[in-house]
């Protein structure tokens, strides 16, 4: 995979900072040859000639190059430094914008901390290949090109015996790129999975520490630790092989100027002045062809990162609005599943040929053992998921011919775990509507019944709530997220067991809330717990993927061996025992 012309396709937005950043590199690399081009009048004309006005204007140029050069040198960081962050913050940002839109089976089957690693620690290293690699090889490309040019005027015959020790140094390259590259991948995979452990021990710590298994995550965490340095370790060790040897190569070629060259001088067919300059452009000479010979370290990691960045950018979501959706602002939400089947990439279908009518502002309750399909039936309609065969519609439109936007807008849902974000409660109830003013945000919140437990905190409204709404009860965080839909006055509501992990107490707050919620909306309650769907206007039996019962709780009841009577009985007695 070449990422090489994509990762410049990332600069040309910013073309003007890498032209400024190239520019003030080549005045700078010029500015540091004068010095040696100096050398010979310095030493024959001006020292052994006794010219002390000669001495003082050679002086003052290279003072004034010296000058130039700090200039060029300040400029040449500013451009590089902007170029750099603006570029790493577009890639950064396309690349999170991007995950947003990636569909809910991306997500199954990668690891938080993996993703998190490659938006920060890969996105990173792409800062140095901007930093170093694009300018300094081009600038170091044309220091070789212009210093070889000198030194073959100077003295072709010494010049192409210094160049032997770049030989063998261009196949020891040719080696090391290929195997650093692997190494590098390596590395990153490595470190991802120590990530991805980080990422869910701090999420379950509380897990964690009731269960007493700090040292079984510390040993997890070691184990992948230990991958991690070897992986290193092995990389280093190629590193110590090839960076030395470079060395080696261009001492070896020095030591070829000095005797050859002071031969030359020994016979008079070369000036004192003129060798001294020859072993300055030298090392000139050997610095920028180590620099390039280093950069094959360089590109080798940056090319590990940039190709899993694309490898995410790559990715194209499962679901998406077609080229020339069905526009559906407003909604009426009648639901109509027809002959719906749908399995996980894991194996068979977890529904089969399901047939649904719900109509508009009815309230139905889903209920069943579970895995019967009652969460993937909601997950279809939301369209987190496309059906395999058959249709989800609304109001007669089939969702994968509506504006994904215009779908999502209109339906809202109650988690049996609610989700909050880090900061305020005022920010978590607005979420659906940023621009939402304080008053409809308190209006949502005496509509959640958590407007009075929220005045009890130390700032109200603005009182943090912690990661994840740690600072909050589970039934306080349940309320935000009831105030959250109501304040997004969706005309589809889903209740995913909106009860179920709530006190008594708590549950009778939110059961109050949920009912305003509901008038006037369709409604779908997922619900084990089968007392709180008891009123639906329709209650739908599932089992296995299927809808084996329909009707009123009233209806439900009265059939013999019903699913639901059963559900029913061993609900009461389970209940009639815990009093007991």
């Amino acid at each position: 995979m070449n990422i090489y012309p994509r990762l410049f396709d990332e600069l040309k937005p910013h073309w003007k900072l890498l032209c400024g950043s190239v520019g003030f590199s080549i005045v700078m690399a010029a500015m540091e040859m004068v010095p040696a081009a100096l050398t010979r009048p310095l030493i024959d004309d001006a020292i052994y000639g006794k010219n002390w006005p000669l001495l003082k204007l050679l002086g003052a140029a290279l003072l004034v190059a010296l000058v130039f050069r700090t200039i060029a040198h300040f400029a040449r960081m500013v451009f590089t430094g902007r170029l750099a962050h603006r570029v790493l913050y577009q890639v950064r940002t396309k690349l999170y914008e991007h995950l947003q839109s990636l569909s809910l089976s991306f997500y199954q089957n990668k690891r938080t901390g993996q993703i998190m690693s490659r938006v920060t620690n890969d996105v990173a290293v792409l800062e140095q290949f901007i930093v170093e690699g694009i300018r300094e090889s081009l600038v170091n490309v044309l220091r070789v090109v212009i210093i070889a040019a000198i030194l073959f005027h100077t003295n072709p015959q010494l010049a192409l015996l210094t160049l032997i020790p770049t030989v063998p140094l261009i196949w020891l390259t040719r080696m090391f790129q290929k195997r650093i590259g692997t190494a590098y991948r390596q590395m990153r995979r490595r470190l991802a999975d120590m990530n991805s452990i980080l990422s869910d021990t701090i999420g379950g710590i509380r897990v964690v520490q009731i269960f007493g298994q700090e040292e079984f995550e510390a040993q997890k965490f070691r184990a992948k630790g230990q991958e991690f340095a070897d992986a290193g370790i092995a990389t280093q060790f190629m590193q110590a092989l090839y960076f030395p040897s470079v060395a080696l190569a261009f001492g070896v070629g020095q030591v070829i100027v000095w005797l050859y060259g002071g031969r030359e001088v020994l016979q008079g067919r070369l000036s004192p002045g003129a060798l001294v300059m020859f072993s300055g452009y030298v090392s000139q000479f050997y610095a920028p062809v180590q620099t390039l010979a280093n950069s094959a370290n360089l590109f080798a990691n940056t090319s590990a990162s940039a190709e899993r960045i694309y490898e995410i950018l790559d990715t194209q979501p499962d679901i998406s609005s077609v080229e020339q959706p069905h526009s559906m602002p407003e909604m009426e939400g009648q639901i109509e599943l027809e002959n719906v089947s749908f399995g996980y990439d894991s194996g068979e279908n977890s529904i089969e040929g399901l047939n649904l009518n719900v109509e508009a502002g009815q309230m139905i309750g889903l209920v069943g053992p579970s895995g019967s399909g009652k969460s993937t039936l909601v997950s279809l309609i939301t369209r987190f998921y496309d059906v395999k065969e058959g249709a989800v519609k609304i109001d007669g439109h089939d969702v994968r011919e509506v504006d994904l936007k215009d779908l999502r807008a209109n339906i809202s849902v109650v988690p049996q775990e609610a989700y909050l974000f880090h900061g305020t409660i005022r920010d978590n109830i607005a979420y659906g509507r940023p621009d939402a003013s304080f008053e409809d945000v308190m209006n949502a919140a005496h509509g959640a019944n958590a407007h009075d437990f929220i005045m009890r905190l130390s700032d109200a409204y603005d009182t943090h709530v912690g990661e994840r709404g740690a600072k909050l009860s589970g039934g306080e965080r349940q309320r935000i997220s009831i105030a959250r839909a109501i304040l997004d006055d969706p005309k589809i509501l889903i209740l995913d067991e909106a009860t179920s992990a709530v006190d008594t107490e708590s549950e009778v707050a939110i059961q109050t809330a949920l009912d305003r919620l509901m008038l006037g909306r369709t409604t779908l309650a997922i619900a084990h717990r089968l007392s709180t769907v008891k009123n639906a206007d329709k209650l739908v039996v599932m089992e296995q993927g299927k809808i084996v019962e329909e009707g009123t709780h009233d209806e439900l009841i009265a059939l013999e061996d019903g699913l639901y009577k059963r559900l029913v009985e061993m609900q009461t007695k389970l209940g009639s025992e815990e009093e007991v």
